[in-house]
């Protein structure tokens, strides 16, 4: 039985669930999805609708959700220790976690099987590496949470996980457009294929493309819209009835100026963006920004459009910290297919790379760490960035104001969760350092502070790392986003982008917005060619 409170906006979503049994949950980043979802399941599991439940989840939030099981039922509980941690989860007759190395999850499997316990939570690995064993799990209700992992309709994980469809289907997520419409349609499939029907109507419907097949635009997003609406509740933060119950949020951006020397080498850089931006539009080809950063294949560097991704990739490091293009340059001459061979060439001729040692937007950052906590030593802050051989460098920097918290993808599930705990239980523990492993599903409502050290190109995990704070259980009244961007560089452009894209998302989701997404050659060279004067 649910034991939790629901705000009024929840129980909504938890009506909703139980009349329609088929729903996309669009709730907006900390409004409480999984809190609600509990609720929804446990009144089936009451009215004795339904007898098991798979919730399948990224691999960082596996024992989130144990734990709000625990937390908001009646269930029975056991205490377990997780790298040091204890942690409070249904007992395993109740909620079997498919955990561990092959040996152990099989008999967790074996377990789930019986059909006796009420949840089985897995990550969507379990997609690829424990299907057949997925399949035999006498499940009634499936729960996707962060649903995103199946917008893209061509993916294993996403074809597979359509060959699921029991009689209750939920797809939690406040991102269901990431970058374009055709995320949420892949989503809907899942949840109803009726509600946008077949791909080539979609796409006639609601897209515009040049005469390369490139988008150019979206189409007639207010009619999408209403369509969605058939199976989809949508809560914004902002909405009257939730806002109440969450934190406002104040964002700012701070541009940082370059010193000299690494201005010199960023505009020798931007020169040769210029010309393999010069040979991608000669050869008729575009390209997507966001696309490559969700892993869709460029070809490598030696395409024109991998051309054009190695010199941006080179940008983007050197703004960050000269280390990360001198690290990729020595993985690429270790020979282990890694690093980039245009950073190596371009360090080979550059003579006066060794010198390049100043750190601006780590200054910045520095600079901005220690006056919150010289305002308030209890301070808790969340730092993002795009490269995982970036936190040695933020750590360094940082490690004067105690224990660092390092989240990343290289981490099992267990010791992500003891990481999280840590930066949430230790008072002496002030400083969450994160890639986007941690941008998807976790909770960090301890943190009153969230700083973009860098932006991703896609605007899905953008908002979904700037939520990580802004939760409804957070114990703060005002959380703040601080966005780091150098001044007159690839950087300004991408923080437009993103926001256009955020825009298109609101279009759709909610019915207001911009239908234009302007990420294409001739806006990246317009924007390249405005800001660089050669030396």
């Amino acid at each position: 039985m649910f034991t939790g409170q629901l705000h009024p906006y929840q129980v909504e979503a938890v009506e909703t669930v139980i009349a329609d049994r088929a729903l996309l949950v669009a709730y907006s980043m900390g409004t409480g999805k999984t809190v609600l979802t509990i609720a929804a399941l446990e009144e089936l599991f009451g009215k004795g609708d339904i007898s098991c439940g798979v919730i399948l989840v990224p691999a960082t939030v596996k024992w989130q959700w144990a734990k709000a099981i625990a937390a908001f039922t009646d269930t029975p509980t056991r205490t377990l220790k997780i790298r040091g941690t204890e942690i409070t989860v249904p007992d395993e007759s109740v909620c079997v976690v498919i955990n561990g190395k092959k040996e152990k999850r099989r008999e967790q499997w074996r377990l789930a099987q019986t059909g006796q316990a009420d949840y089985v939570i897995a990550s969507y690995s379990a997609i690829l590496h424990d299907w057949r064993d997925l399949c035999q799990v006498p499940a009634d209700a499936l729960v996707l949470d962060e649903a995103a992992a199946i917008k893209n309709f061509s993916s294993q994980t996403s074809q597979r996980v359509k060959k699921l469809t029991p009689p209750v289907r939920v797809a939690l997520t406040g991102t269901p457009v990431e970058n374009r419409p055709e995320d949420v349609f892949s989503i809907m499939e899942w949840v109803d294929h009726t509600v946008l029907g077949r791909w080539d109507t979609f796409e006639k419907s609601f897209i515009v493309r040049n005469d390369w097949g490139v988008v150019v635009r979206y189409k007639n997003l207010h009619l999408l819209h209403d369509r969605l609406r058939a199976r989809m509740i949508r809560k914004s933060r902002t909405d009257p009835d939730v806002a109440p119950y969450l934190p406002t949020v104040a964002e700012t951006t701070r541009t940082v100026r370059l010193d000299a020397a690494t201005r010199t080498v960023y505009r020798r850089i931007q020169k040769d963006l210029l010309d393999a931006l010069a040979d991608l539009s000669e050869a008729g080809s575009n390209f997507d920004l966001a696309a490559y950063y969700h892993g869709d294949d460029t070809g490598g560097e030696y395409t024109a459009q991998g051309r054009v991704m190695a010199r941006l990739l080179a940008a983007r490091m050197l703004l960050d910290h000269p280390g990360l293009l001198m690290d990729s340059a020595v993985e690429f001459h270790q020979g282990n297919g890694r690093g980039s061979q245009y950073i190596a060439d371009f360090l080979g001729t550059y003579q006066d790379a060794a010198d390049l040692q100043a750190t601006p937007k780590l200054h910045e950052l520095g600079r901005n760490v220690d006056a919150i906590l010289e305002d308030d030593p209890s301070a808790k802050i969340a730092v993002f960035t795009d490269f995982r051989r970036m936190l040695p460098y933020l750590t360094e920097r940082l490690d004067r104001h105690g224990a660092i918290a390092q989240y990343h993808g290289g981490l099992n599930a267990d010791q992500k969760a003891a990481v999280k705990e840590r930066f949430s239980s230790d008072p002496e523990c002030h400083v969450f350092l994160s890639t986007n492993a941690g941008g998807v599903g976790l909770d960090l409502p301890e943190a009153q502070y969230l700083i973009n050290y860098d932006l991703p190109y896609s605007g899905g995990i953008l908002a979904q790392r700037n939520s990580r704070h802004v939760r409804a259980s957070s114990t703060h009244s005002c959380v703040f986003i601080v966005n780091l961007i150098a001044e007159d560089t690839v950087e300004e452009r991408n923080l437009a982008t993103l926001q256009l894209r955020s825009r298109v998302a609101d279009a759709i989701l909610d019915g207001t917005g911009n239908t234009v997404v302007p990420n294409t050659v001739d806006s990246l060279t317009a924007h390249l060619e405005k800001n660089f004067s050669p030396q």
